[in-house]
């Protein structure tokens, strides 16, 4: 029998990655608030869920990099250096390369693709139940996935809701 862990409040608040390799985290509009009609060097409040993600992280010895088009520019370097200062994060590498030891990315205007596929990961008309299940799948390889029947995992994968509206959908 397939055994299911629970998705917690704690994993998707604080996503498990190895200690080798580095996370990407994008600064305008994932770790820092976006303003389009602010000025251009102008970095935003920070995002308080991703900021408290990225101490944890670091916290946990894993390597966090700020991943941005501003990457190269001086001035606008030391500007992120000193916003992170502010705001209880050490001075973070500053990059716009990805490269092979990158492991993730956290950025507002990324698209996930399933791994030699070409397929996004969670376009609007995918629920979040179909979502799982292609991480699961994913992860475990598939086949045995696969076969289970939803109705087995509904109450390992409570529904979410927000305001009244349901957010999961778990049909027979």
């Amino acid at each position: 029998m397939l055994k299911i862990q629970r998705i917690d409040q704690e994993l998707l608040e604080h996503p498990k990655y190895p200690r080798r390799g580095w996370i990407g985290v994008d600064l305008d509009g994932t770790l820092a608030m976006s303003d389009p009609d602010a000025e251009p060097h102008c970095i935003g409040l920070p995002v308080p869920h991703m900021l408290k993600r990225v101490k944890h992280w670091i916290e946990t010895g894993r390597t966090v990099k700020i991943f941005t088009a501003r990457a190269g520019n001086v001035q606008d370097e030391e500007s992120i250096h000193q916003w992170c200062t502010r705001h209880g994060l050490p001075k973070l590498e500053i990059t716009n390369r990805k490269d092979h030891k990158m492991i993730a990315l956290w950025d507002d205007r990324a698209v996930g693709v399933v791994r030699n596929t070409g397929l996004p990961i969670l376009p609007g008309s995918m629920s979040l139940w179909q979502s799982v299940r292609l991480r699961l799948v994913q992860m475990i390889g598939g086949s045995a996935f696969m076969k289970a029947d939803r109705r087995q995992l509904k109450d390992h994968f409570p529904a979410v809701s927000e305001t009244g509206r349901e957010l999961c959908e778990f049909g027979g």
